[in-house]
């Protein structure tokens, strides 16, 4: 069940809601434009909850509430640096904590990490059907009603505060005259994080207190009178965060095709480090999904020139196939594979190469090898069985077209939802003179994909050289106004013109010189049927 949408739209507690009362299992992911979270899910039930921009700092919490002292913080930490181990799990190890205080604390931290998200009214969620956290996770067993319940009466508190806070890109200064002012640890913690450069976002990533203690706590010091806006706008605002942040933001927006929010984290990077690597390939890949081809090269080139890394060569080399520049795409892709002679990827994208260069059985060869390695993978098998059957056209051995057929029904039963299989079987048959074979293969393939383009035109097309005219148009008719190429308007001139309406056969004739002004054929056809007709 794919649900995604817009949080002005749906509010985030009815989609939580549908999804408890729907028992689904899967990852929600929720961004409001500056952050990242996902509430994982599991029958109904929220098991586990995450902040892609906000650390995690158990220690500091357990620290702050007395549990712990710094020495016993410090022991956890020095033995974690040495032990892939959690700061929990090792606090308990060392009997510093109980396994139910552990417990609690995660509990209390999965579900300020939903609070915070309950707040986002703008922004995007995607629910990705079985997705779960790792096996080294914390899971719990939350009951969403009990969550959105308390999460309700948190956001009356937060609207209380909300229009009395300034925007979060207001950067804020402390006034001189706090000093001898008595503050609680928060204030002077959150009051430590202001420094004259800092946003509230900046404070609000950087804290260690919750959304909520930390915007109340602002909130407070600015009703004080303790911190203001700076009186003269900064010429400069000092770049604030961590780049690793950054980057693991920039790619989860990334991932859910969020471009502009990516394109913003990858930008503070190249603020920070205008050479790094990462956020250049980044970006790259962004134009690209975008279609900027030339400002998808210039990042690709300009991260390419600082590092070869096969990441980058391969996109570059997938970005030239897109331009039909092959001779600059095998030049790319020869270098990535001599770096990762192994990556699928990256096979696969200089096998297409080789096809598109003409060279039918070194792509032949480079493909079935990545199929061999990773059969799950669908486009080796969509370019192998093209390159199959137009080698089993062009030779016609009765090895080749078994060959060919063989592994069409072969990635028929693999993935047998596709058209594109049955649509290319039904070629090869069509190419080989069995009509009913063809027919019947067309037929399935449109059963899958009733709308699908190619399928109709070339059931169409088939049917047309059949001489069955009524399927034919049918067919061509099914296929919408701005698809239709020429040929396909010629056609259906064709046919109107011998079901003996004029009328509609000058029509697409006419649409069809429109598209193909030199083929004269069509010209010849419209002249002779506006002569018979008298003009």
């Amino acid at each position: 069940m794919a649900i995604k949408g817009s949080l002005s739209e749906a509010n985030l507690p009815d989609v939580i809601q549908l999804l408890s009362f729907s028992l689904k299992s899967g990852c929600l992911s929720v961004t409001d434009g500056r952050n990242f979270g996902n509430i994982f899910i599991k029958e109904g039930k929220i098991v586990y909850a995450t902040l892609l921009n906000r650390k995690d700092r158990l220690g500091d919490v357990l620290l702050k509430k007395g549990i712990i002292d710094e020495s016993m913080l410090k022991q956890a930490l020095e033995e974690q640096r040495t032990k892939s181990k959690r700061l929990g799990e090792i606090l308990v190890e060392k009997g510093f904590i109980t396994q139910e205080i552990l417990a609690q604390e995660l509990t209390n931290q999965i579900t300020e990490t939903i609070f915070t998200m309950l707040t986002w009214e703008s922004g995007y969620f995607n629910f990705e059907a079985d997705l779960l956290p790792g096996p080294g996770e914390f899971l719990v067993q939350l009951s969403p009603q009990q969550v959105l319940l308390e999460g309700a009466r948190r956001i009356d508190e937060w609207r209380k505060i909300e229009n009395k806070l300034p925007p979060f890109e207001t950067v804020l200064v402390v006034k001189s005259e706090t000093q001898g002012v008595p503050l609680t640890l928060e204030e002077e913690k959150v009051l430590s994080l202001i420094d004259g450069t800092r946003t509230i976002d900046d404070i609000l990533k950087l804290s260690e207190f919750d959304f909520f203690e930390t915007c109340r706590t602002i909130y407070g010091l600015i009703s004080a009178g303790l911190v203001e806006k700076p009186k003269k706008t900064l010429i400069e605002k000092k770049t604030v965060g961590d780049i690793t942040e950054y980057k693991n933001l920039g790619f989860a927006f990334l991932k859910t095709e969020m471009y502009e929010e990516a394109e913003r984290e990858f930008k503070k990077i190249l603020e920070i480090d205008p050479n790094n690597v990462e956020a250049l390939l980044y970006q790259g890949l962004i134009e690209l999904r975008r279609k900027n081809y030339d400002r998808a090269k210039e990042y690709l080139t300009r991260a390419d020139s600082i590092e070869k890394r096969p990441s980058i060569l391969n996109n570059l080399g997938y970005l030239y196939l897109l331009t039909d520049e092959v001779e600059l795409a095998l030049k790319f892709l020869t270098q990535a594979k001599e770096s990762a002679p192994d990556n699928p990827k990256v096979n696969c994208n200089l096998g297409i190469a080789h096809y598109k260069n003409g060279e039918l059985d070194k792509a032949r060869e480079i493909l079935s090898q990545v199929i061999e390695k990773k059969p799950e993978l669908l486009t080796p098998h969509i370019y192998l069985s093209v390159i199959l059957v137009k080698i089993a056209t062009i030779r016609g051995g009765k090895e080749e077209v078994d060959e060919a057929i063989n592994f069409l029904k072969t990635c028929i039963n693999r993935f047998p939802r596709n058209e594109i299989f049955k649509n290319n079987l039904a070629v090869l048959y069509e190419a080989i003179d069995l009509p009913e074979e063809a027919e019947r293969s067309y037929r399935q393939a449109l059963e899958d994909a009733p709308n699908d383009y190619f399928v109709l035109k070339n059931l169409a097309d088939f049917y047309y050289e059949s001489q069955i005219l009524g399927a034919a148009r049918e067919l061509y008719e099914k296929i919408p106004e701005e698809k239709r190429d020429w040929e396909v308007l010629f056609k259906l001139g064709n046919i109107y013109m011998r079901q003996g309406d004029t009328e509609e056969a000058l029509n697409n004739w006419q649409k069809a010189k429109a598209l193909n002004p030199e083929q004269e054929i069509i010209t010849r056809n419209i002249e002779v049927l506006q002569k018979a007709r008298g003009k």
